[in-house]
């Protein structure tokens, strides 16, 4: 589906001949791809058949053999997940890299934590992480730790670090795999809602 604006013709990516080899395994063959602002693309396949190494190609995790990927019409080279994120791409994996002995709020501003005058401002995240978590529904205490929660609810903790970083085109990797039915339902309310604000969305699934 999607929401392109009447108009629109330049892609925010775009990927065309992208290969990626591992020795003598050829990963990637030949991808060509487009996705514009307001649109979500289903990417389905069976193990091995490269959905991972996609997702890495585009959040600077691995970098490509060839081909070209093109941001807003100009060409552009993801050598780090941080030239990805500074693009506005952002993703939720399946395998978490979240640290359990945090609390959810220290989690959530993991790498951008309130500072001031050399003092981390606990109560502050903690109060900022508890209004993002209240506004999707999430129904999680930014206070926990993270090793208390079951692995849907740091599945949700992962999701809702990502829509912090205002995205522009935001990865779900197997998002439902450990979720129950009521946070499946909460996280597709916030696929539609990034989709009405403009986000590209890529879901992966089996």
């Amino acid at each position: 589906m999607n929401a392109i604006p009447a108009g629109e013709k330049t892609p925010l990516l775009k990927l065309e001949g992208i290969d990626k080899r591992f020795g003598g395994t050829h990963a990637l063959k030949g991808i060509s791809l487009e996705f514009y602002p307001g649109e979500v693309h289903a990417i389905a396949g069976e193990n091995g058949a490269g959905k991972s190494t996609l997702i890495k190609l585009l959040t600077g995790a691995y970098i490509k053999s060839s081909g070209r990927m093109i941001w807003e019409g100009k060409e552009v080279s993801l050598s780090s997940p941080g030239d990805a994120l500074a693009l506005g791409i952002a993703a939720v994996h399946q395998e978490m890299v979240l640290c359990r002995h945090l609390t959810v709020a220290g989690n959530m501003f993991l790498g951008s934590e309130s500072i001031r005058f050399s003092i981390l401002r606990e109560r502050e995240m903690k109060r900022r992480a508890q209004a993002i978590l209240d506004d999707l529904n999430f129904q999680i205490s930014a206070r926990a730790v993270l090793s208390d929660l079951t692995i849907g609810q740091q599945q949700l903790v992962a999701v809702a670090r990502a829509s912090m970083h205002h995205s522009r085109i935001a990865i779900f990797d197997e998002p439902t795999a450990y979720l129950t039915g009521n946070e499946t339902s909460r996280l597709f309310d916030l696929i539609r809602r990034l989709y009405r604000a403009g986000v590209s969305i890529i879901y992966i699934s089996h």
